[in-house]
């Protein structure tokens, strides 16, 4: 092998890898008129299952999300408070306990709370991934307060992958370095 390597002249440059360019997907085409409707039909689940949709993309883009974890957080809760209502309401049944229903207030109050802190939490997480680089989407508090995921989603319809140029911190380096002239001998 070394006998190879030795043949091989000093002088010529060997041409660098092309840089390492991650492609960004397109985001999720739903029109936000559509995801407005199917979240006022399912009482909000929709919605939330659309941050779930939504986060995801922005991995791909980024390759993590901090949103991602909370917006499955954030639809996984309800679920399991209504197993912890039925178990409650199950066991006070049987044990014939007569406070239940103000346990079952409280335990609601909490939750209800609990629920409110989680879509805040996830819709302002990701805000700020749609508005820091490549994805640079400006968008307004109060709007991601009020209207969440269908007012990513109106952003995200029309939004435009941008180029893989755009991707780097500055231009491409398209030409080869200068390579230098061979010892006449």
């Amino acid at each position: 092998m070394a006998g190879i390597m030795s043949t091989y002249p000093p002088y010529i440059a060997y041409p660098s890898a092309p840089p390492v360019v991650r492609a960004v997907p397109n985001p999720p085409r739903l029109h936000w008129g559509v995801v407005f409707a199917l979240s006022v039909i399912t009482l909000g689940w929709f919605g939330d299952i659309w941050f779930i949709v939504q986060s995801a993309w922005v991995r791909k883009v980024y390759g993590r999300s901090k949103a991602l974890p909370w917006a499955i957080v954030n639809v996984c809760i309800f679920p399991a408070f209504l197993v912890f209502a039925f178990a409650l309401g199950f066991i006070g049944t049987l044990t014939h306990m007569q406070d239940i229903p103000g346990v079952l207030d409280t335990v609601t109050l909490i939750f209800r709370i609990l629920l409110v802190v989680l879509w805040v939490v996830t819709a302002f997480t990701l805000r700020g991934e749609l508005e820091s680089s490549p994805i640079n989407i400006p968008l307004s508090g109060i709007a991601t307060f009020f209207f969440g995921s269908v007012y990513f989603q109106y952003h995200l319809f029309d939004y435009q992958v941008p180029d893989e140029v755009h991707l780097f911190r500055g231009p491409l380096r398209t030409e080869l370095p200068q390579v230098a002239e061979p010892p006449q001998s």
